[in-house]
C-alpha cells in the first residue's frame, strides 16, 4: 500500500498560518505567498491524506475533527524541522547570533530591560531580541502556539510541557507615605497590613495575587475610602502613594525613583519574595540562546539580590 504521508515543509507551514490566522487571505499574507498558492497547496494536502482538516464553512476557518489532531503534529514536525536550521547555523559560526523572541510580565519588563539589554548589546551584538511585554496568560499562550520563543515571569508555573530555569528571588518593599502608620516601623511584618488602604494592580497580573496573599486579604473586602482603584502600573501606584497616601507593595527592582512624599520600609525575615525565571517548550532548538538571555539577566541583577539567601526568605506563589 503507497504511504500516503508524501508532503512538504512548506505545506505544513501553510496549515499552521490557516490555523493561526483563521483565514486564508490572512494565512497567505503572513506566508508571502498569494491566496490561490496557498489554497491549492493547503487543498493538495488535503487530498493527498485523505482528509479534510479545515471546515471551510465557518468565519473564522475551524479546525475539523481530525484536523485538530493533525495540527498538534504539524506543530511539532515544523518545531523539530527548525532544530535542523538552528544546528546548521550555529555550525557555521562560533558567535552566538540568530533572534529570540521574549515575553516579558510588565511588573518586570520596566526594571530588569534597562539593565539587561546593555549587557547583552556589548557581549553578543550578534544576538537580536525582539520583546513584547504580556501577562502571564500571554505568555503562556503565545509559547503554546510558538509565537515566542521564552517568557521572564515570576515562576513556578507548574506546567505540563513548560521548563522553567529559576534566575533569582526579589524581596517586596512596603511603599507607603511618610505619614502613614507603616512608615513608622522599622521593618515591617504581616500582621502590620491591612486592606483600608493599599494599592492593587488589575485583575490579570499574578503581582496582584501575591501581594494579596502577602497582607492574607480577600480582594472584595470592604475598605474606608470612597472609590477604588486598580491599575495596570506600578508606577501608577508608585505615583498614587506619593500624591495621595495609603501604601502598596513593590518588588525591589521597582524601588527606584520613589516620590519625595513617600519611603520605603523593608520587612522583617521572612521577606515575602517572588521567584523570577525563565520559561520555554520542550527542548527549543533555540536552546543556546536562551542560556544566553539567562546569563546576561544574572549578570544584570544587583548584587543586593543576588546574594540573598533562599532561607531569609517567604517565596510567594503565583495562583
Amino acid at each position: 500500500m503507497k504511504s500516503r504521508i508524501n508532503f512538504s515543509i512548506t505545506q505544513l507551514e501553510y496549515i499552521w498560518a490557516v490555523y493561526k490566522h483563521g483565514h486564508f487571505a490572512k494565512a497567505a499574507e503572513a506566508c508571502r505567498v498569494t491566496q490561490p498558492t496557498l489554497s491549492m497547496q493547503v487543498q493538495k494536502l488535503e487530498e493527498d491524506l485523505g482528509v479534510i482538516i479545515f471546515d471551510r464553512s465557518k468565519k473564522p476557518i475551524l479546525l475539523t475533527d481530525v484536523g485538530k489532531k493533525i495540527i498538534e503534529q504539524i506543530q511539532t514536525v515544523l518545531f523539530e524541522a527548525k532544530k535542523i536550521e538552528s544546528i546548521i547555523s550555529q555550525n557555521e559560526s562560533s558567535v552566538v547570533h540568530g533572534e529570540l523572541v521574549v515575553g516579558v510580565i510588565p511588573t518586570i519588563a520596566p526594571y530588569l530591560l534597562p539593565l539587561m539589554l546593555p549587557i547583552l548589546e556589548k557581549s553578543y551584538p550578534e544576538l537580536k531580541l525582539k520583546i513584547l511585554e504580556l501577562q502571564t496568560s500571554r505568555i503562556i499562550e503565545q509559547l503554546s502556539n510558538d509565537e515566542i520563543d521564552v517568557g521572564i515571569l515570576a515562576t513556578p508555573l507548574n506546567l505540563p510541557k513548560i521548563i522553567e530555569i529559576p534566575l533569582y528571588y526579589e524581596p517586596f518593599l512596603v511603599l507607603s507615605k511618610k505619614d502613614h502608620p507603616l512608615s513608622k516601623v522599622k521593618k515591617a511584618k504581616y500582621s502590620n497590613l491591612s486592606m483600608e488602604d493599599v494599592w492593587i494592580l488589575e485583575e490579570g497580573h499574578c503581582l496582584r495575587n501575591q501581594v494579596l496573599d502577602i497582607c492574607a486579604l480577600k480582594p472584595n473586602k470592604t475598605t474606608k475610602r470612597n472609590f477604588q482603584f486598580e491599575s495596570g502600573s506600578l508606577e501608577t501606584l508608585k505615583r498614587l502613594v506619593n500624591s495621595y497616601g495609603g501604601y502598596t507593595l513593590i518588588p525591589q527592582l521597582a524601588s527606584e525613583d520613589i516620590g519625595n512624599q513617600t519611603q520605603l520600609t523593608p520587612f522583617d525575615r521572612p521577606i515575602p519574595s517572588r521567584e523570577i525565571g525563565l520559561v520555554y517548550q520542550r527542548a527549543h532548538y533555540k536552546e543556546n540562546l536562551i542560556e544566553t538571555l539567562s546569563e546576561a539577566i544574572l549578570k544584570s541583577i544587583p548584587e543586593d539580590i543576588s546574594r540573598i539567601r533562599q532561607k531569609d526568605l517567604d517565596v510567594i506563589g503565583i495562583d
